[in-house]
């Protein structure tokens, strides 16, 4: 199996602001999910990482969830956190955070917090055990380089974050883990990487067979979501990619 060590666009990450530095916040309905968007780039730098953001901005007007924004790890605190259900770690990367404010999170999800992430959500935090044990349950370990057209294929019919979905077919970067996820445990894998759509230039040592890439967790009293997608901008135009991310916010909230 190739390990390619780079990803991203290579452009400069954005600056963290003032200490617990927020940029929006916009309150919602009763009763719907209360989301913290982080963006928090400082190993590698995705165009996609805003549009993921925006995404999620824009269930505030859609489905009435409160959100807030911010790409500075000195606002992962046990004040802040504690106003919200769930954490979306937006296209990640790279060790942010303090040792107070993985503390803090850590409380955090063990008491119920829920977490989603996407994509280089695995290549975050990557030198905190409990991050990458307890929460995506494994680490990235590379992908072949390039952008490659694929269907990825819906798993359990039933599960409430893809249960009637259709299939997704996208243009993005293909991961493979350190460990693979159907392995981890207490993880249920939600969507397979369907190989047989690649094109035929793919590299075949990066094929796996099964090749899991999106599963939910729960596991040490929390619920998590993780898809491995979401490089590229235009994933963030389909419109079942932004029902999954509803529905994956809102299982991990408890509401689903």
């Amino acid at each position: 199996m190739v390990v390619v060590a780079g990803c991203g666009d290579n452009e400069p990450a954005p600056e963290a602001g003032p200490e617990g530095h927020i940029e929006l916040h916009l309150d919602g309905d009763p009763g719907k999910p209360r989301v913290l968007v982080y963006t928090f780039e400082n190993f590698w730098r995705h165009a996609s990482n805003l549009d993921c953001r925006n995404t999620v901005v824009n269930f505030h007007f859609t489905r009435g969830y409160t959100i807030t924004t911010t790409n500075d790890p000195l606002a992962i605190t046990a004040a802040n956190l504690a106003d919200h259900d769930v954490i979306v770690f937006c296209v990640t990367s790279g060790d942010g955070l303090s040792q107070l404010g993985r503390d803090d999170l850590e409380a955090w999800i063990r008491g119920g917090g829920g977490v989603v992430g996407f994509h280089s959500a695995t290549m975050t935090e990557y030198s905190w055990p409990f991050y990458t044990d307890d929460v995506t349950g494994t680490k990235f370990a590379g992908h072949p380089d390039g952008l490659w057209p694929a269907t990825v294929t819906m798993m359990p019919a039933t599960h409430p974050i893809t249960a009637g979905l259709p299939n997704l077919a996208l243009t993005d970067e293909w991961y493979f883990f350190t460990q693979r996820p159907e392995t981890i445990s207490d993880a249920t894998v939600l969507m397979a990487l369907d190989e047989d759509t690649l094109p035929p230039e793919y590299p075949a040592q990066n094929k796996q067979g099964f090749h899991a890439i999106a599963w939910a967790r729960e596991h040490v009293g929390s619920r998590m979501f993780y898809a491995a997608f979401g490089h590229s901008t235009t994933t963030w135009l389909d419109p079942t990619m932004v029902e999954l991310t509803a529905r994956a916010i809102e299982w991990a909230a408890h509401q689903r």
